[in-house]
């Protein structure tokens, strides 16, 4: 009898320890549990950032895909303009043909010669299509006053030219600089004085002095031919 009761005493006392062996597993700090939860936590802690990336990209994509739009309507109406007013030009005897009208000089080579000394081996860095826009302004205007340095005076149809009226004033932040380039220049060929290349740069700023920092640039190239009978290029 005493040592049934013993046994008995015994097997509780082995559940009992069993137990308590299997609440400390469960409750462990360093155990397996916690481990899936920090890794459910960095997983959701991952998505929520990319979620917030996306959601704070998204604007500043749509504000950029608007500055370009911009500045291509700026470099449009340069075109526009720029052929009224060469038209205007030729109309009114102010120029017999394109000969002394072109954008020359600004770097080392020429900024119209896509080759130094016409060897076609030896690319001119300074050569406009090799530049960006913003490299070409900064050039025409190194010291960002609105005015085309000496070198290049008298070289432009326009020059930072504002367009757009907003309750009654120019707003200064869209321009748009046009100028000529002979595309004959450095190929080695005759310059053809009755046709051009003209180069329309369209700007958009973030505000209206031409020293604001530029948001977008639009560059347009469009040859043209002398106007016949008074028509337009």
């Amino acid at each position: 009898m005493n040592q049934n009761k013993a046994n008995k005493k015994g097997m509780v006392r082995k559940v009992q320890k069993n137990s308590f062996s299997f609440k400390n597993w469960l409750f462990r700090p360093a155990g397996s549990g916690m481990m899936v939860v920090i890794l459910v936590l960095a997983f959701m802690l991952t998505v929520g950032v990319a979620v917030l990336a996306v959601t704070t990209s998204g604007p500043k994509v749509s504000a950029s895909m608007r500055y370009q739009e911009e500045a291509f309507n700026a470099a449009e109406a340069g075109f526009d303009a720029a052929r009224m007013t060469i038209d205007d030009f030729f109309g009114n005897g102010l120029w017999a043909n394109f000969t002394s009208h072109y954008l020359t000089g600004l770097t080392q080579y020429g900024i119209d010669n896509p080759f130094i000394d016409g060897n076609l081996e030896n690319p001119n860095p300074g050569y406009f299509r090799r530049l960006t826009d913003e490299q070409i302004l900064n050039l025409i205007d190194n010291n960002h006053d609105g005015v085309p340095d000496s070198a290049a005076q008298g070289q432009f149809v326009f020059f930072e030219q504002p367009f757009v009226y907003r309750g009654g004033d120019l707003d200064e932040r869209y321009r748009y600089t046009v100028f000529l380039i002979d595309d004959e220049a450095g190929t080695g060929a005759a310059t053809d004085p009755t046709d051009t290349l003209m180069i329309c740069i369209g700007v958009v700023r973030s505000g209206q002095a031409v020293s604001d920092r530029i948001l977008a640039t639009c560059r347009l190239e469009i040859e043209i031919e002398m106007p016949q009978g008074g028509t337009t290029p």
